[in-house]
């Protein structure tokens, strides 16, 4: 549990985002890169043949589909945590999510942020695999795996980003609240 907390606090240290309190324009702009992110994986890219490719577009494809996975529960939390509906709406009926669902949550987004960052070690690997390619055929298989992942690499970041600062306020604001 330490080990996740320190983990958590280092990338939120790391992308500057401590101290700012969850709004709904963040909520508004990370609905639109679930969006965008939906759109790029309703369709896996196809194999190219080269590992290094491969291996790198299904690590960013995967992690794609599992951060829409990820927003739709961070949400559903989110407007659970303020009484609200995603038009606004205030629903005082609503269960307010529990300390152990957010720790959960937080659990899986900082192993999706390592998954994320390794994928990101990988890209240079592939980039210099395809330069060796010389048949044209597998090169337009390349470039669509590569222009796949030039696409959803730096939206899973930037959401990445938002599902950890989202999570430690979301926990913070539960233990807060468990304390009155």
């Amino acid at each position: 549990m330490k080990k996740l907390l320190l983990v958590i606090s280092v990338f939120l240290l790391l992308m500057g985002n401590v101290a700012n309190a969850q709004s709904r324009e963040e909520m508004e702009a990370s609905q639109k890169r679930y969006e965008k992110l939906v759109k790029l994986t309703k369709k896996e890219p196809k194999t190219t043949g080269i590992q290094e490719v491969d291996s790198y577009t299904k690590n960013v494809y995967d992690a794609a589909v599992n951060s829409t996975k990820m927003t739709e529960q961070l949400q559903n939390l989110y407007y659970r945590q303020i009484g609200e509906s995603k038009d606004g709406v205030t629903d005082v009926t609503v269960k307010k999510p529990t300390l152990e669902e957010l720790m959960s949550l937080s659990v899986t987004i900082a192993k999706q942020a390592e998954a994320i960052t390794e994928a990101g070690k990988s890209v240079a690997d592939a980039v210099n695999a395809s330069k060796k390619e010389k048949n044209p055929m597998k090169g337009a298989k390349i470039a669509a795996a590569l222009a796949f992942t030039k696409d959803a690499y730096p939206i899973l970041v930037e959401e990445s980003a938002l599902q950890t600062k989202a999570i430690a306020e979301m926990i913070e604001t539960a233990k807060t609240s468990e304390n009155l």
